[in-house]
Protein backbone atom coordinates (compact mmCIF):
# COMPACT_ATOMS: atom_id res chain seq x y z
CA UNK A 1 0.00 0.00 0.00
CA UNK A 2 1.12 3.36 -0.91
CA UNK A 3 1.48 5.88 2.47
CA UNK A 4 -1.79 7.59 1.00
CA UNK A 5 -3.75 4.48 1.13
CA UNK A 6 -2.74 3.55 4.49
CA UNK A 7 -3.88 6.91 5.91
CA UNK A 8 -6.91 6.67 4.02
CA UNK A 9 -7.41 2.84 6.12
CA UNK A 10 -6.71 4.28 8.91
CA UNK A 11 -9.44 7.02 8.81
CA UNK A 12 -11.70 4.23 8.21
CA UNK A 13 -10.62 1.40 10.38
CA UNK A 14 -10.63 4.70 13.12
CA UNK A 15 -14.33 5.06 12.55
CA UNK A 16 -14.71 1.17 12.25
CA UNK A 17 -13.50 0.93 16.01
CA UNK A 18 -16.10 3.67 17.38
CA UNK A 19 -18.81 2.37 15.25
CA UNK A 20 -18.44 -1.36 16.56
CA UNK A 21 -18.31 0.05 20.24
CA UNK A 22 -14.46 -1.28 20.38
CA UNK A 23 -13.37 2.74 21.81
CA UNK A 24 -14.90 5.20 23.68
CA UNK A 25 -14.29 8.58 22.28
CA UNK A 26 -10.33 9.27 21.45
CA UNK A 27 -9.51 6.41 23.85
CA UNK A 28 -7.11 3.64 22.03
CA UNK A 29 -4.93 3.77 19.09
CA UNK A 30 -4.14 2.37 15.78
CA UNK A 31 -1.10 1.58 13.46
CA UNK A 32 -0.24 0.28 10.47
CA UNK A 33 3.68 -0.45 9.35
CA UNK A 34 4.65 1.74 6.25
CA UNK A 35 8.16 0.01 5.62
CA UNK A 36 10.62 -1.18 7.61
CA UNK A 37 11.78 1.98 8.93
CA UNK A 38 8.25 3.90 9.29
CA UNK A 39 4.80 3.58 10.76
CA UNK A 40 1.84 5.48 10.19
CA UNK A 41 -0.29 6.03 13.50
CA UNK A 42 -3.26 8.00 14.95
CA UNK A 43 -2.85 11.27 16.36
CA UNK A 44 -2.97 11.43 20.00
CA UNK A 45 -6.37 13.26 21.48
CA UNK A 46 -8.36 13.88 18.50
CA UNK A 47 -12.31 12.14 17.64
CA UNK A 48 -11.78 9.10 15.21
CA UNK A 49 -15.11 10.00 13.79
CA UNK A 50 -13.65 13.53 12.40
CA UNK A 51 -10.14 12.24 11.18
CA UNK A 52 -8.82 12.71 7.96
CA UNK A 53 -6.16 10.95 6.16
CA UNK A 54 -4.10 14.14 6.41
CA UNK A 55 -4.39 13.81 10.70
CA UNK A 56 -3.06 10.48 10.50
CA UNK A 57 0.95 10.76 11.72
CA UNK A 58 4.42 9.28 9.77
CA UNK A 59 6.90 7.93 13.08
CA UNK A 60 10.01 5.99 12.66
CA UNK A 61 9.94 2.81 14.29
CA UNK A 62 13.50 2.97 15.70
CA UNK A 63 13.58 6.75 16.75
CA UNK A 64 9.88 7.62 17.35
CA UNK A 65 10.24 11.19 15.46
CA UNK A 66 7.40 12.02 14.18
CA UNK A 67 6.90 14.22 11.35
CA UNK A 68 4.05 17.07 11.06
CA UNK A 69 2.46 18.99 14.04
CA UNK A 70 0.28 16.62 15.24
CA UNK A 71 1.18 14.11 18.14
CA UNK A 72 1.05 10.91 17.73
CA UNK A 73 -0.66 8.11 19.93
CA UNK A 74 1.07 8.29 23.65
CA UNK A 75 1.52 4.36 22.76
CA UNK A 76 3.53 4.73 19.90
CA UNK A 77 6.52 2.75 21.52
CA UNK A 78 4.52 0.00 21.94
CA UNK A 79 3.25 -0.28 18.22
CA UNK A 80 7.01 0.27 17.28
CA UNK A 81 8.35 -2.74 19.92
CA UNK A 82 5.26 -4.87 17.89
CA UNK A 83 7.06 -3.86 14.29
CA UNK A 84 10.21 -4.40 15.70
CA UNK A 85 9.88 -7.73 17.37
CA UNK A 86 7.21 -9.24 14.56
CA UNK A 87 7.70 -9.35 10.79
CA UNK A 88 4.50 -11.02 10.57
CA UNK A 89 2.64 -7.83 12.14
CA UNK A 90 1.37 -5.26 9.66
CA UNK A 91 -1.07 -3.40 11.61
CA UNK A 92 -1.56 -2.63 15.61
CA UNK A 93 -5.14 -2.32 17.46
CA UNK A 94 -4.94 -1.18 21.14
CA UNK A 95 -8.80 -0.74 22.25
CA UNK A 96 -10.50 0.07 25.89
CA UNK A 97 -13.26 -2.41 24.72
CA UNK A 98 -15.97 -2.80 27.66
CA UNK A 99 -15.34 -6.93 27.86
CA UNK A 100 -11.97 -7.53 27.43
CA UNK A 101 -11.75 -4.20 29.83
CA UNK A 102 -13.62 -6.63 32.70
CA UNK A 103 -10.61 -9.12 32.40
CA UNK A 104 -8.01 -6.27 32.65
CA UNK A 105 -9.81 -5.15 35.60
CA UNK A 106 -9.67 -8.44 37.12
CA UNK A 107 -6.29 -8.71 35.90
CA UNK A 108 -6.96 -12.06 34.74
CA UNK A 109 -5.55 -13.85 31.57
CA UNK A 110 -8.64 -15.17 29.13
CA UNK A 111 -8.65 -18.39 29.11
CA UNK A 112 -9.23 -19.84 25.57
CA UNK A 113 -12.45 -22.61 25.50
CA UNK A 114 -13.89 -22.25 21.81
CA UNK A 115 -11.89 -24.24 19.22
CA UNK A 116 -12.26 -21.28 16.79
CA UNK A 117 -11.16 -18.66 18.99
CA UNK A 118 -8.57 -20.75 19.89
CA UNK A 119 -7.16 -21.23 16.26
CA UNK A 120 -6.20 -17.27 16.15
CA UNK A 121 -4.92 -16.98 20.15
CA UNK A 122 -4.18 -20.23 21.47
CA UNK A 123 -5.18 -21.67 24.67
CA UNK A 124 -5.07 -18.25 26.58
CA UNK A 125 -5.00 -14.78 25.42
CA UNK A 126 -2.14 -13.32 28.74
CA UNK A 127 -2.45 -10.26 30.86
CA UNK A 128 0.31 -7.59 30.71
CA UNK A 129 1.58 -6.25 34.09
CA UNK A 130 0.42 -3.14 34.66
CA UNK A 131 2.58 0.33 33.76
CA UNK A 132 0.51 3.67 33.60
CA UNK A 133 -0.10 4.77 30.18
CA UNK A 134 2.64 5.84 27.30
CA UNK A 135 5.43 4.73 29.70
CA UNK A 136 8.57 2.22 29.26
CA UNK A 137 7.00 -0.25 31.63
CA UNK A 138 3.50 -0.26 30.42
CA UNK A 139 5.42 -1.11 26.58
CA UNK A 140 7.82 -3.73 28.13
CA UNK A 141 4.97 -5.94 30.03
CA UNK A 142 2.83 -5.43 26.71
CA UNK A 143 5.16 -6.68 24.19
CA UNK A 144 5.86 -9.65 26.95
CA UNK A 145 2.72 -10.01 26.81
CA UNK A 146 2.19 -10.61 23.71
CA UNK A 147 4.74 -12.38 22.34
CA UNK A 148 4.05 -14.37 19.77
CA UNK A 149 0.26 -14.04 20.01
CA UNK A 150 -2.45 -12.03 18.41
CA UNK A 151 -3.57 -10.09 21.65
CA UNK A 152 -3.24 -9.22 24.75
CA UNK A 153 -4.92 -7.46 27.72
CA UNK A 154 -3.46 -5.19 29.46
CA UNK A 155 -3.81 -4.82 33.69
CA UNK A 156 -6.42 -2.17 34.34
CA UNK A 157 -6.01 -0.65 30.69
CA UNK A 158 -7.24 -2.47 27.82
CA UNK A 159 -6.10 -4.85 24.90
CA UNK A 160 -4.20 -4.88 21.99
CA UNK A 161 -4.51 -7.12 18.96
CA UNK A 162 -1.78 -7.15 15.62
CA UNK A 163 -2.45 -9.04 12.57
CA UNK A 164 -1.07 -9.32 9.00
CA UNK A 165 -3.18 -6.39 7.78
CA UNK A 166 -5.58 -3.48 9.35
CA UNK A 167 -8.58 -6.06 9.00
CA UNK A 168 -7.14 -8.91 10.13
CA UNK A 169 -6.19 -6.68 13.31
CA UNK A 170 -9.43 -5.24 13.81
CA UNK A 171 -11.60 -9.04 13.42
CA UNK A 172 -9.15 -9.98 16.24
CA UNK A 173 -10.10 -7.17 17.98
CA UNK A 174 -13.79 -7.70 17.42
CA UNK A 175 -13.12 -11.62 17.73
CA UNK A 176 -11.23 -11.24 21.54
CA UNK A 177 -14.44 -8.54 22.88
CA UNK A 178 -17.24 -11.07 21.61
CA UNK A 179 -15.14 -13.94 23.05
CA UNK A 180 -14.69 -11.95 26.73
CA UNK A 181 -18.43 -11.20 26.24
CA UNK A 182 -19.69 -14.73 26.02
CA UNK A 183 -17.47 -15.87 28.86
CA UNK A 184 -18.33 -13.56 30.52
CA UNK A 185 -21.85 -13.85 30.05
CA UNK A 186 -21.62 -17.84 30.07
CA UNK A 187 -20.28 -17.65 33.50
CA UNK A 188 -22.98 -15.39 35.18
CA UNK A 189 -25.68 -17.81 33.18
CA UNK A 190 -24.09 -20.40 35.78
CA UNK A 191 -24.97 -18.81 38.98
Amino acid sequence: MTEREIREKLTEYGKKVVESGLVQGTWGNLSIRLDDNYMIVTPSGLDYMRLTPEDMVKVNINSLEYEGSLKPTSEKGIHSGVYQRRNDVGAVIHTHSKYCAVFAAARKDVPITDEETRRVFGNVVRLAGYGLPGTKKLQKHTLEALGKNYGCIMANHGMLCVGKDIEEAFENCRRLENYCRDYIEAGYRKR
